[in-house]
């Protein structure tokens, strides 16, 4: 399991809150006065699951590492629901937490995704790679994109890492509940 966090910008929230709760009566702030990966990012969140998937980019880049993994990962382009199951989740703010929306990525539903797992699964130690997350522009006031988010991922070792806590309960039955 990888997971990476992202805090969601205030200029965002809105749109993710009227996009996912059926009740949520205050006004959008307009979208004229944001740039265009702004604007893109908010229809994104206001978007439903097909809009989803066919939007978020996945951006790779091997900085660091051997011939055969830059050949095999490569660095164009991907919108990740074209090819992996993504479940997105979203919780709503409840007083003390704030909302958020998960994007679950299922890496090993797509046979391309354990192929190339299966040649970088050796190199980990030694890579360095880049990756950036981005809402594919579709109209023309949408573009030039914007990065959303990126990370970069430097000499992970998936056969060494410490596992994660065991899941509570009561986060096992939200789940099954979604």
């Amino acid at each position: 399991m990888f997971i990476l966090y992202f805090e969601i910008p205030d200029i965002f929230i809105p749109f993710l809150r009227k996009g996912y709760e059926p009740n949520y009566s205050d006004d959008l702030p307009t979208l004229d006065d944001m740039s265009p990966g702004e604007r893109c990012a908010c229809r994104f969140l206001l978007g439903d699951a097909e809009l989803k998937k066919h939007t978020l980019k996945l951006i790779p880049h091997v900085e660091i590492g051997p011939w055969l993994v830059k050949n095999v990962v490569g660095s164009t382009p991907a919108i990740i629901g074209n090819k992996l199951p993504v479940n997105y989740i979203y919780q709503p703010p409840d007083g003390k937490n704030c909302c958020y929306l998960e994007a679950d990525l299922d890496i090993v539903a797509s046979s391309a995704a354990r192929k190339i797992l299966s040649v970088v699964r050796s190199y980990t130690q030694g890579l360095t790679i880049d990756l950036g997350f981005v809402c594919e522009g579709k109209q023309p006031d949408e573009l030039p994109e914007q990065m959303l988010g990126a990370c970069r991922i430097h000499g992970l070792d998936p056969l060494n890492a410490s596992l994660l806590p065991p899941i509570p309960d009561e986060a096992h039955n939200y789940y099954a509940d979604q």
